[in-house]
This record gives C-alpha cells, structure tokens and sequence, in this order.
C-alpha cells in the first residue's frame, strides 16, 4: 500500500463575529461566557444540521472499508501536514535504520562492462524499484534542518553506492562524457530517466488528491537528473504530477543549441528545474589575474593529488551565469519559478573545507595553510557566484553533509542565504531509499 499517512495537527481557528462583535448563533453558552457576553437563549441556537441518514451510513461504510488510516484522511482535507517539521536528525535516523536491510552491490555486476550492465540490469529491471531510489535534501530554516525534496538516485541494492564502476563506465560510454558516445547506450540512458520520471508520477498518483494537495503546499518536490540532451524527451513524456516534480540538469551531455527556449519550457512545465553539479575552472577562478596567487591541488594522506582544480569543465561559472540569465527570464514571465544551483562536492572541499572522504576535512584544512591566498580568492569566487544566484532568487544546495559551524562564516557574509541553503543527504550521507518506501518510511514521520 502506497498511501501516505500524514498525522495532522490542529491549528486553533478563530470564531467568526457578527457586526456587534457577538458570537454568532451557533456559539455555544460555554464560549460566550469565556468571550465576555452573556450565554444565547436556548431558542436563538438553530439545531446543526445532519446528512440523511443514508448517505451518513454509506460515508461510515466508505471509511471502514478503506481501513483506520483513510478513516483520518478527512480530517486533512484543508490542513498542511508537518512536512516541515520532520528534521535531518529524524530522517537520518530512519534512513540509516532502514539502509541496513539492504545488500551490497554484487561484484560480478559492478565488472560488468557498458553494454552488459545496459542489456542485463537497465533493461533486465534487476535493480530493486528499477534503480529509484530516493536520498532526503534538508533546508535551513529559522536555524535548524527540516526536509525539503527528495533527490532520485540510482541505486541498485546497495542503498550508499551504485554499483561500481558499471554505473558509472556506463554513464560515460552514454554521453558526452566519451568523444564517441555509443548510440545505442545512448537511447538505453535517456530511456532510464525517462522511466524514471514516470514511476514517480505513477507512485504520486497513488498517493490520492488530499495527500498530492499537501505535498505542493509544502513545496515537497522529488528531483530527478536529466542530461541537457535528455531534456526535450522529458518535456515530451506525458505526466500528471509534473508541478511535484524537479529536474536538475546534469553535466554529462553538451547543452542543445535551443538549450534556453527548453529551460523555459521546463519552467514552465515542472515544479522546479535546477542545475547540478556546478564548479570552477581554473580560469574561472584565477584567469585575469595579472598574478595569480600559487596553486597546487591539495593531498590525500599518501600524498596523491586530491581534488585539483579542472582546467575544461562543462557545468563550470561561466555555464552557471549562463543559467542564471535563463532564469531571470523565466521568473519574470512567472515569479513562481524555482530553481536551485547545486555546487559540486569538489568545490564544496574548497569553499567550506568538507567533501566525502573521511580524510577531505584534514587534507582541506593543511591546504588552506598552506595555500591561504589561493584560498582566500577561491572562496570570494564562490561566494560571488552564490550571491548572484541569491538576487536572482535561487537557491543553493551544497552536495554534502556538513555541520553549522562549517557554514557559519558564509551566513554572515550573506545574510540573506538563511533560508535558501539546501543541504544533500544530510547526517544520512549518501543513503537512499526506494522510492516506492516513501510514503511508509519518510512522509509518515512525526516531527
């Protein structure tokens, strides 16, 4: 059973007054009392009306058939579930809880090379949900974390990682990644994000129109990637819950050449559409420069090159302002526009000193010392990217987890940032869930 049961919770709704400021008169004694007026007469309270007793009876029957849980769907007809309030501490407690039950990735599946993992798990439809799975993004708001969308992830079994380095040999022989991407692997890929698209439509059909209605009044979005060259066929697939839906544009493909006029279209079309993955070049950050600070990449703990600035990168700033331009254009046609730029788990190493490998704080933090001009000048550029995205009215995700104290500087270089930074995965890392495990799992929390 896919229904998501969202407990309620009451807001006091205030009684409304007639011209004299009396209660109307279906007040009963007790509340004019507390309001200071003298009781109605018995005669003025018009007794409240009832359903005919057989549409009364048949409404008891609809809701012991449909079981306790849609008997309390009617109370929600009107209110907003606590989405809000369900916090990264208690999402990730679940997440980590459940994850356990799944298996590892199997090794003969992650030696597979691109074309046996296409014919064998794509579209043999091995991995569990057909590869969705769902990792938690958490926003900052008045101080603490709350969940704000749920990002789709492919996942196979094991609920960290996908299966390595199949996946992702796969991805690269599929797109722009290779200088001859295979055709075929191509149309198999566009049509795993397409697939993808339309289970999660199909799984928030099944939700039903009450929990639907909930779901966009608190801005709860599921996200999903599609490559620039994937994002026509997108527009193309026919959905229902398309405004519940946001698409992040990855960096494995070329932009079209009618890559603007499809951004509009998709903001017009879907809930949100955001880019992904965005970092600086070399360029980006030391290029005119009469003299750059000195640079080296940063180390692991056996002195191997962590990180290093790229010199050619496709979601880079220059790509980035370009996107934020687009989006101008579409919030003014229509304020309601959402869109999101998501700054690489590399750039984060250098921006806030965190990425995923456990020794990336340390190595970080030497090279800061180490290098503390190129820092300083890394930082600005990205906090001038940041705050450009900012007045354009965008938000930021940062693509991993890291603590307050991490960001605290960055808040009060930009105030106006409180409210609008997302975080990827949150204490949970990079767990995920099956998509179709939502609704028990995450939307029925109480915060």
């Amino acid at each position: 059973r896919l229904g998501v049961v969202f407990r309620p919770y009451h807001r006091a709704r205030r009684r409304p007054t007639t011209a004299r400021g009396t209660a109307p008169s279906g007040d009963s004694p007790r509340a004019a009392m507390r309001a200071g007026r003298s009781p109605p007469a018995a005669h003025s309270e018009a007794p409240p009306k009832r359903l005919p007793l057989l549409q009364r009876l048949a409404e008891r029957r609809r809701r012991a058939l449909a079981g306790p849980a849609a008997g309390r769907r009617h109370h929600l007809r009107n209110a907003i579930p606590p989405i809000f309030a369900l916090t990264e501490a208690l999402v990730s407690e679940r997440l980590k809880r459940r994850s356990a039950e799944f298996a590892d990735n199997r090794p003969e599946i992650c030696a597979l090379d691109p074309q046996s993992f296409a014919k064998q798990v794509i579209e043999g439809q091995l991995a569990f949900d057909g590869g969705n799975w769902v990792q938690p993004l958490f926003k900052r708001r008045g101080g603490a974390w709350h969940l704000c969308k749920l990002e789709v992830l492919y996942r196979m079994s094991d609920a960290t990682r996908v299966p390595f380095p199949a996946f992702v040999n796969f991805v690269a022989a599929s797109s722009d990644q290779s200088p001859n991407p295979d055709p075929e692997l191509r149309r198999t890929f566009c049509g795993l994000a397409i697939r993808s698209m339309q289970r999660i439509d199909e799984l928030l059909s099944k939700l039903g129109a009450v929990h639907r209605r909930a779901l966009a009044k608190a801005r709860l979005l599921t996200a999903l990637n599609v490559t620039a060259k994937q994002l026509r066929e997108a527009l193309r697939t026919p959905l229902t819950n398309s405004k519940l839906m946001a698409i992040e544009e990855t960096e494995y493909d070329d932009e079209p050449h009618d890559i603007s006029e499809l951004r509009q279209t998709a903001w017009r079309t879907f809930g949100a559409y955001s880019l992904d993955d965005v970092k600086p070049t070399l360029s980006d950050i030391f290029g005119g420069m009469a003299t750059p600070p000195p640079y080296e990449a940063p180390r692991t703990p056996q002195g191997q090159p962590f990180k290093p600035l790229a010199t050619v990168y496709r979601h880079d700033f220059a790509f980035a302002r370009r996107f934020i331009e687009d989006f101008k254009v579409a919030v003014a046609a229509d304020p309601t526009a959402e869109a999101e730029i998501k700054l690489d788990e590399e750039f984060c190493c250098y921006l806030i000193g965190v990425g995923h490998a456990p020794f990336a704080r340390e190595a970080m933090r030497r090279w800061s010392e180490d290098y503390p001009e190129a820092s300083a000048v890394i930082r600005a550029a990205g906090v001038r990217l940041i705050q450009e995205a900012l007045l354009a009215g965008m938000g930021i995700c940062f693509e991993v987890s890291f603590e307050d104290s991490d960001v605290q500087w960055l808040f009060e270089a930009l105030p106006e940032l409180e409210g609008c930074l997302l975080k990827q995965g949150g204490l949970s890392g990079s767990m995920a869930l099956p998509s179709s495990f939502i609704a028990d799992d995450l939307l029925t929390l109480e915060g």
